[in-house]
């Protein structure tokens, strides 16, 4: 997001020696002349309101970057000072520039405590007996059921079958060249498609103003320049709007399904008499084998052609079965 400027307005400092409030931009305090210190913290007047300045002389000492205590008596200075304005010391070595970026609304949430008392961590309450007691039963009856069904899938029988069905499926998917209406960006469209009923809509967000944007902004909120002036600021991007349409193509598209089956080991296509403008697409196939043994039928479904072909009723096969009657493995007797 792009930050945007809306104006500054005037902070305070509170006085250690004393307890005055005074102007962000005054460097000692009002009541007492008590040095601003170098840790101070400055805020809002009025965090409900933001009363921006006028002063062009204050705006540009907010812009000219925060200012920063002498060395020697820790005089409050001018970021742009070269000499302590109280001591006439060398600012341009040793001295401490104030702290800048800070977000003061996010301090103003952090309530201060009383003397004397400190912050603790609100105790938790236990939960009951009786929830405790339940969340056991209740992942001991899925461990155990869980353990149970990974046992039986897992458990397999060796049975000795014979096929007695073999039913195959076949599908095709019939496809007609025709003009379709479908909807796109405009910049996505074929060349070769006429656009129309093209429509404004959201597409993405910019951090730049871009033609047929909206900017949508943020609530503002104050940042310590680091002078005594806060700068008001939003967070901001811009919602780009771009014609969506309609256009006509040509293109290929699924009429039908053609579906063929049978009993037997030799599947077959479905066929069709095609036109210039139809064309056979995706295909699908399945099979189906029925195996008897031990007085029971098991179906093995399988898309594996060769494999089908082999499974002519009347063979006998050696099938592996696990505890939910699932043929999970087969050989040819």
């Amino acid at each position: 997001m792009a930050r945007k400027v809306i104006g500054y307005i005037e902070l305070v400092w509170t006085c250690d020696s004393c307890g005055t409030r005074n102007p962000g931009a005054i460097r000692s305090c009002t009541a007492c002349g008590a040095p601003q210190p170098v840790d101070v913290k400055f805020e809002r007047v009025d965090p409900s309101t933001f009363n921006f300045i006028k002063d062009e002389a204050l705006i540009r000492m907010a812009k000219s970057g925060p200012d920063k205590h002498c060395p020697y008596c820790g005089t409050r200075n001018l970021a742009e000072a070269q000499t302590c304005v109280e001591c006439g010391g060398d600012l341009t070595v040793g001295a401490t520039s104030r702290p800048a970026g800070v977000v003061l609304e996010e301090q103003a949430d952090q309530q201060p405590l009383e003397a004397g008392i400190s912050r603790e961590p609100k105790p938790v309450k236990p939960l009951p007996k009786w929830v405790l007691i339940l969340a056991v039963l209740f992942l001991l009856a899925l461990c155990y059921f869980g353990g149970m069904y990974i046992s039986q899938m897992n458990k397999t029988d060796r049975v000795n079958a014979t096929v007695s069905q073999a039913y195959w499926q076949r599908q095709v998917v019939l496809e007609a060249y025709q003009l379709v209406q479908s909807q796109a960006w405009l910049d996505d469209i074929p060349p070769n498609a006429q656009a129309y009923n093209c429509k404004l809509t959201y597409r993405y967000n910019s951090e730049t103003q871009l033609p047929n944007s909206e900017e949508v902004c943020g609530e503002p909120y104050t940042i310590d320049t680091g002078t005594g002036i806060g700068e008001v600021v939003q967070d901001c991007y811009f919602k780009v709007y771009e014609d969506y349409c309609s256009y006509d193509t040509m293109q290929w598209v699924a009429i039908d399904t053609l579906s063929l089956d049978g009993y037997g080991t030799e599947a077959q296509w479905p066929t069709a008499n095609l036109n210039n403008a139809q064309r056979l697409g995706s295909s699908t196939e399945s099979y189906v084998i029925t195996f008897s043994g031990d007085g029971t039928e098991y179906r093995y479904n399988t898309s594996d052609y060769e494999l089908f072909q082999t499974a002519y009723p009347g063979s006998n096969w050696v099938i592996e079965v696990n505890g939910f009657g699932n043929i999970t493995g087969l050989t040819s007797d």
